[in-house]
This record gives structure tokens, sequence and C-alpha cells, in this order.
């Protein structure tokens, strides 16, 4: 203090009875004296208080925000001491620390003062070696016995990366080192020192351990590639906490350190810290520690300064709103000065979150299979773009009108929504994201696993095929088709012409079957390995004099289209549609027989063909693929129709008259089809007995067309060609 307080008291004291003294002792005068130097005390306190030597002034700070903005607030820090004192924010000062990002991590390292300790725990004797780790080679996936916190995700598992990082998918990094945040399809890893590393089997030596409370990964004498006597022994320390801790044992003489990247990276490619690249940072015996810290204050301007008595300085503090919701939020600054007495001062500060805008969008984020909130998904418009909360919620701001919104995370296919409109006030958008997921499977023969072969899958929709993929059977009968996202498939596989299993089986389905319609449909909320099917051998049929042959339409795709052949006693054959649609199966037995076309997502109901001596051949089964179903051609045996319609003149040149004869009423509806099942044009009508229509075709392109019927499930087609 500038003065002796025991001197100070005293003299208030005697000031007080200085007064007393002057009147007669009665009890009022008393009570005067005690009122006179309770109040005295007081406004002593007040003045020794506003007597401290350094200060803010104010002491207290508070903004609004909009969201996901910043703004600078200001304070006045003052030296009323008569010495020059030193002021530091520790956080923000110099190289002490660095960062935050903006999800809140910072780092220090061990050559500051208040840096961690590099003090190494080897664990070359009691960790687990990772083997079979090479150069440009990634490693694991290693369990974890800890809930590793790593960018609001939980980390159970970690692979290896020969070129200096541990990463939280099965990512490769490239050995040329990029900055951080990458900015790119890299993500999800800590960079302990990223470069064109590779393993000496001489030397290099990794092991990992898991223990209470964190998961030690460590990196003994990695060399640069292709091989350097010089190397680099270093240690990654994930703890439960979520503070991340690289320690540098040692970095000989020659090892190159300013080629390098350090730092850690989020699954989100624009979220990331760096603490170094490409230059001469690393040491031996050296650590970097990582902490999170999620405050809104993101910089202190200056953030280490030295007042001369009697001077002041205005101190810039910034707020940034970032991943912060609407509502009010308290942090405090912390001010370290060189005064022994005063060796800390504090600043309030009180950032409020305002939504400024009366538009946008807003709803949860969740899982498609499991419906669960997915928290720091991003949703993006140009370049606008927030992250969900950890319910999955979010709300982005923006201007009345209509726009594209993405949704995309990490492990998830991406969503945008077209064309929605955000309204006065916000427009609730709820979406649910789909992760990747797999379908596996065996293919079998009887009891054994086919050598090669095709395995094709159809996503469906609504009972509906909308997507078509294929790939082959490999080693030990297996398939897969990877990076699904949730949604219902079915699948099926045939043997290759390389497989000894040609022609004695069938392509089937999954659910061991031959149509498409009676598969078993795999609903996929996550991966699965079980898939199996079990091809249906051939059965052929007993030979004869008679035959089966005809002709199928499928647009300019009419070859190769197989078709089945089926009869009583399991029997059951395939063969495949030839140049210009045409099959044929010949020297059958007499009896009856079922014939269709089989093309997954196309509705068929199988022909009924009946072969004896009056009737030993039939040559006439003609079908037309149409979008969603294959349609036999000029079949007779109708509830509805008579005959099939007549279409005349044919060739048609603008109006194609249509003659449709129905045995009993119905409403007929009457479709043009071109040659690939799209319907071009459709018009229903009132028939009773016998009826004659005209349809325009004036504005249909030359070729060949089909005329569709249908009444009451009963369906008859008739092909015409448009001039």
């Amino acid at each position: 203090m500038i003065f002796h307080l025991t001197n100070y008291w005293n003299g208030l004291y005697l000031c007080a009875l200085s007064v007393f003294f002057r009147q007669k002792p009665t009890l009022s005068t008393m009570k005067n004296f005690s009122v006179l130097f309770l109040m005295m005390l007081c406004m002593a306190t007040v003045s020794l208080k506003a007597q401290a030597p350094v200060y803010f002034d104010p002491q207290a700070l508070e903004s609004n925000v909009g969201v996901n903005d910043s703004i600078v607030v200001l304070t006045v820090l003052r030296n009323a001491s008569e010495t020059a004192v030193e002021f530091s924010f520790p956080g923000f000062s110099g190289r002490e620390q660095g960062g935050p990002d903006n999800y809140g991590y910072s780092w220090i390292d061990s050559d500051e003062p208040n840096g961690p300790d590099w003090a190494w725990t080897d664990i070359a004797e009691t960790g687990i070696p990772v083997e079979g780790l090479g150069d440009d080679m990634v490693a694991g996936p290693y369990e974890m016995d800890i809930d590793f916190p790593f960018y609001g995700e939980n980390k159970h598992i970690f692979w290896i990366n020969s070129n200096g990082s541990i990463g939280f998918n099965q990512q490769l990094l490239p050995f040329a080192n990029g900055s951080i945040p990458t900015n790119s399809n890299y993500t999800d890893f800590i960079a302990w020192f990223w470069d064109d590393l590779t393993i000496d089997t001489a030397i290099t030596r990794i092991y990992f351990k898991n223990l209470e409370e964190k998961t030690i990964v460590q990196f003994n004498k990695m060399v640069h590639y292709p091989g350097t006597e010089s190397f680099i022994t270093a240690q990654v320390v994930m703890m439960v906490n979520g503070t991340i801790l690289i320690r540098y044992k040692q970095v000989t003489e020659n090892f190159e350190t300013n080629s390098a990247t350090i730092g850690i990276q989020s699954y989100n490619p624009e979220l990331g810290l760096q603490v170094s690249m490409n230059e001469n940072y690393v040491h031996s015996e050296m650590a970097v520690r990582f902490d999170l810290n999620r405050g809104f204050i993101t910089s202190v301007t200056p953030s280490a300064l030295t007042l001369q008595p009697g001077t002041q300085e205005t101190i810039r503090i910034k707020y940034n709103s970032a991943g912060f919701e609407p509502g009010s939020y308290e942090q405090e600054l912390k001010c370290v000065t060189s005064l022994p007495d005063y060796p800390e001062l504090f600043v309030h500060n009180v950032m409020h979150v305002t939504s400024q805008v009366t538009a946008g969008f807003s709803g949860y984020v969740t899982d498609a299979a499991t419906g669960y909130a997915i928290n720091e998904a991003k949703v993006k418009v140009g370049e606008h773009q927030v992250f969900t909360n950890n319910n999955g919620y979010y709300e982005l701001p923006l201007e009345p009108g209509s726009y594209n919104v993405t949704f995309s995370r990490n492990g998830y296919q991406t969503l945008t929504i077209e064309d929605t409109t955000a309204v006065e006030g916000f427009s609730t958008l709820d979406v649910a994201l789909s992760g990747f997921y797999f379908i596996a499977g065996r293919v079998y023969a009887g009891e054994n696993p086919i050598e090669t072969g095709f395995a094709y899958g159809y996503k469906m929709l609504e009972g509906e095929v909308v997507d078509v993929f294929a790939g082959m059977v490999g080693e030990l009968g297996w398939y897969e088709f990877s990076g699904l996202a949730a949604a219902q498939y079915i699948t099926k596989a045939e043997p290759g012409p390389g497989s000894v299993y040609y022609g004695d089986y069938l392509p089937t389905y999954y659910g061991d079957v031959l149509h498409w319609e009676d598969a078993a449909v795999i609903n996929l909320t996550g991966g699965t390995d079980d898939a199996h099917i079990h091809l249906v051998a051939v059965t052929n049929a007993p030979q004869g004099p008679g035959s089966i042959s005809g002709t199928i339409v499928y647009g300019v795709k009419s070859e190769g289209i197989p078709v089945v052949l089926q009869a009583g006693g399991g029997i059951a054959m395939v063969t495949y549609t030839a140049t210009g649609g045409t099959f044929s199966f010949p020297d059958l037995a007499y009896g009856t027989y079922q014939v269709y076309a089989e093309l997954a997502g196309k509705s068929v109901f199988p022909h009924t063909v009946s072969l004896d001596e009056v009737n030993p051949v039939a040559a006439e089964v003609r079908m037309v693929v149409l979008a969603n179903e294959i349609i036999f051609l000029g079949l007779a045996d109708s509830e509805i129709f008579e005959t099939a319609p007549v279409v005349f003149p044919n060739p048609v040149t603008d109006m194609a008259n249509i003659r449709l004869s129905l045995k009993k009423p119905a409403v007929v509806a009457v479709s043009i089809v071109n040659p690939l099942g799209k319907v071009v044009a459709t018009e229903r009508v009132e028939v009773s007995g016998q009826k004659n229509m005209a349809m325009d075709v004036r504005t249909l392109p030359g070729g060949i067309y089909f005329i569709r019927c249908e009444a009451a499930g009963n369906v008859m087609m008739k092909k015409f060609v448009k001039e």
C-alpha cells in the first residue's frame, strides 16, 4: 500500500473521537458517534478500493452478437502504481498457446512456462506391438478401452498411418504433408509428424497400450523414406478427458524437421488446429498438449504488454458466436500481472447471441437407421453454414427465399433438399441421413461355394427397383456391396463362364428363388454379412418333339435377356435372348410349361404353354418390356377382351385409329408406349361391345410403338409403326 494501514485506522478513529468530544457525551451523542464512525469506515473502504494500483475500467463487459458472427468489445487497463507493471492474458499471449480453433481446441508446448511436462512413459516392454505396417500403409483398427472425445465424437477405435498420424478412419494420409484444416477429403486424424515417414524393419518399432484413463501409441525410431540413419521417437497420448499429448523423446541431429505438419483435424474438412507446418519446430525432450475450452473469447489485443506508472492501454476483446445457439453466455477473462499484491485481474464478459433475421430453417438431423440425433452435422446454404448440437438441432438464419439446403456429416451420405422455401420465421426442415453400409454373403452350388461368378444388387423403393449395381463373386464364394444407404435391397448371383458350376445352376436371388418379386428383401440399417444365396440347380425337361420360342422387345436392349422355363416336378431351365430378342427351348416333351422373361423390377405373370400332339410347337410367344412390367402380346384367353386391339391404318402418319372389342362393358385405359417402355400418351374410354377411337400421334418421332389396353387387370397390346 502507499501508506501504513495501522496508522490509517488510528487516524480515522481519532478523527471520530475529536468530533465526539466537542459535544456533551450524552446517550444521543454516543449513538451519533457510532453512526459517524461506521459511515467514515464505509467511505474509507470505498476509497481504498478506488485506490487499487492496477484495474480494468470497466471491469464487466457485455454485447449482443448475431448467430455465427463476431464483435470486438473494449476495456481500459490502467496502471496507477509507482512502478512499471507487466500484464499478460494466458491462452492469448504470443506463442505461449495456439488457437483456439472454431471448436475450442488450443495447444501449448513444453517450451512455455505453463506448458506440459515432456516426461516419457515407455511402453516398449508392456505395450502391444503393431505388426504389418510398411511404407504408405495403414494398420488397424485397434480398440481403445476409453471413450476418447474428439471434436464432439467419442472415439473407440483408431488406425495407425505410416506417414506420421493416428486416424479415426481407415484413410491413408499421403506422404506429401498439407495444411490443417485440410479443406479436403483427408479428415479425422492426429498428425504427430505428418511427413514421408517409413518403417526401417531393423530399428523401427510401434506399440500401443490401453490404460484406465488413456491410450498411448509409441513410435520408436521412425525414419524418412526411403530410409536413413536419422530417426524420430515419439508418443501420442489420448486421454479420457479429451486432452491430447504428443511427446518427442528423441529427434536425432540429422533428422529433417522442416517438412512436416503437426496438428489435429476434425471430421469436418474446414475445422482443425495446426501447430506447425514445414518449420524447424520439434526437438528432443519436447511435448505438445491440446486442450478443449469452449469459450466465446477468441482473441485479446494486445495479449501481453508493459505499462509505465500512470499510463493506460485499451484492450480489445473479440467475441465469436460460432457454435453457440441464441442465448446468453458468461466467461471470465484472466489477466496476470507482475505485482505481487495483485497477481491476477479479471474482466467479466457476457455474450448475448441473438438471431437478427426473421427467416431461415430449423430442425433436427437424425440417423436414418437408428433415429438417434446426429451432432455436428453441417447444414449449408451457399456460404452460410451451421452445425447441429448434441440433440441434432440446428438453426440456419437466412433471408426469405428459396434455397438448396445441404446436410453432411462424416460417415453419412450427403443429402441436398432442393428448392425449399424459407418463409418469415424459421421453416421446419427435419432430415434423416443414411450411413454407409454393406451387404455381403456367400454363393453356394449345393454344399460348395462357387469359385467365380457375378453378383447383382438392386435398391428398392416402394416395390420398384431404383438402382442397380454389380460385382464379382470372389474367393470362397463371397460377394460384397459396400457404401450403401439405409434402404431395402434384393441381391442375385450366378456362376461365371469360368466356373465348374456354369450351366448347372440358375441365376438365383437371395431367398433362393428365381423371380425377383419372390426374393427376400434386405432392410439395410447396418452392415450384414449373412446374405447367403443357394443357387437353384438346373433341372432339364424330358426330351421330346415339342418346342417353345418367341421374341422379346426391349428397346435396343433385347439381346441377353434371361428367359425362364418351369414345369412340374421341379423342372427349371433358363436361356438368353439372341440378337433381335429371339429365344427358343427346343426338344421338349409334351406337357404344360410356364415361361417368362426375368428382369428385376419388371413385374410379370408367367405365360402357360401346353404342348401336345395337336400343338407340338408354340412359336409365337411374344413379350414386350415396359417401364415396370413385362407384357405378353396376342394372348386370347382374356376375361375382358374379345380380341387384341386393332390399329389402322398401320403404319400411322397422324391419327391412330384403334378398334376395341370387349366381352363385357368396362373402362379401358388406352396408352401409347415407346420402345423403351415409356408411356407417351394415355386416354380412358368406356366400351361396351365394340368401339373405335382415335389418338393423335403427329408429335411422335417415327418408329415402332405399342398400343396398350388395360381393363379390370387384363392387358392387351398391339404393335404399330409411326411414319
